[in-house]
């Protein structure tokens, strides 16, 4: 019986069929994606972030519903002080019906392994993979020898009485992106703090990424600013925000690694004199926690471990572990 038991996993899906991106309309995983993650497929945030996007989908067999998929977001990013390409994995989901077995047969690791095998590693176009995935699914792909850890995800809060009735020269101004003089200052921002990090692993920040991340993203629930310095009219920073949970969530930084604490102390000191009801929070991958922590600061394990590609030949986990920049806004994409 136990041999009649492994035999059939093995050739449970010996007939599915494989298709990447172009092989499917998006409606056709809507039913993966709300039995998945028990919310409403919205048609347009997915063509948002798949706008460049890769997948792979499964079908039991070809002609069949969508019943598995697994999806990466290029980015553009800078390893080690030189340009190259990673993917953010995505919506990794599997009908949970399909859901009988986690082992090698199963259609999350063909899925996964598929993908990986096609867009991750040396000899293919993205060097770098990396995700925000969940514990269990964490697990799971550690056990099959599909991802290994880099880092961990963690909070920073800063309470707000820290803060509250302090003052400072600096001012938050609105960014518009319709302005050329914005335009350069994001971009001066950002080569200045792409100088600044060449023994870490970043993804671009130029005004088109901040375009693409925040102003063109369907929730539009994002506040982008310049921190400026009132006694120079370059800007010390560019700083995201969102409402999140009673608090202010900074979703990025964009500036010199040298300006990192007095940013966030200035924005903190900003935001309690906007609004003194809210905490501001910060989530940062562990190995850059203590370049942003000021005194008083709350850290907090989010458990969330951030992965990386083993499965296709790459970079190793030792040379990654600890060097990955990721804030909330490279892992909230909803």
């Amino acid at each position: 019986q136990q041999l009649s038991f492994q035999t059939e996993l093995q050739t449970e899906y010996a007939d599915a069929a494989y298709g990447d991106i172009a092989s499917f309309d998006p409606q056709e995983v809507a039913s993966v994606f709300q039995h998945s993650f028990n919310t409403d497929f919205d048609s347009e945030l997915w063509r948002w972030k798949y706008r460049q996007g890769k997948s792979i989908v499964a079908r039991v067999e070809a002609g069949k519903e969508v019943v598995a998929h697994y999806g990466g977001a290029p980015r553009d990013i800078v390893y080690f002080g030189k340009n190259a390409k990673a993917i953010q994995i995505c919506d990794v989901m599997v009908l949970p019906e399909k859901r009988t077995t986690y082992g090698k047969n199963s259609l999350f690791f063909k899925t996964a392994a598929t993908f990986l095998e096609r867009e991750i590693g040396h000899n293919v176009e993205h060097l770098l993979g990396f995700g925000f995935p969940n514990q269990k699914a964490m697990n799971i792909a550690l056990r099959l020898g599909l991802y290994e850890k880099t880092d961990d995800f963690c909070e920073l809060l800063f309470p707000r009485e820290n803060f509250v009735g302090r003052q400072c020269s600096q001012f938050l101004q609105a960014l518009d992106l319709h302005q050329p003089s914005h335009r350069l200052e994001v971009d001066r921002l950002w080569a200045d703090m792409r100088d600044s990090m060449v023994e870490a692993i970043i993804g671009l920040r130029n005004w088109q990424y901040l375009q693409y991340r925040y102003f063109d993203h369907p929730s539009k629930g994002y506040e982008c600013f310049l921190l400026g310095d009132g006694g120079s009219e370059a800007a010390m920073a560019v700083v995201v925000v969102k409402p999140h949970e009673e608090s202010y969530l900074v979703m990025d930084i964009v500036c010199a690694a040298a300006d990192y604490k007095a940013v966030i102390e200035k924005l903190n000191i900003l935001l309690a004199q906007r609004d003194n009801d809210f905490n501001c929070r910060l989530w940062i991958t562990k190995g850059w926690i203590e370049a942003l922590r000021l005194e008083g600061a709350v850290e907090k394990d989010l458990g969330i471990e951030i992965p990386c590609n083993t499965w296709n030949p790459g970079p190793s986990a030792a040379k990654l572990y600890g060097a990955w920049w990721l804030t909330a806004g490279d892992m909230d994409f909803t």
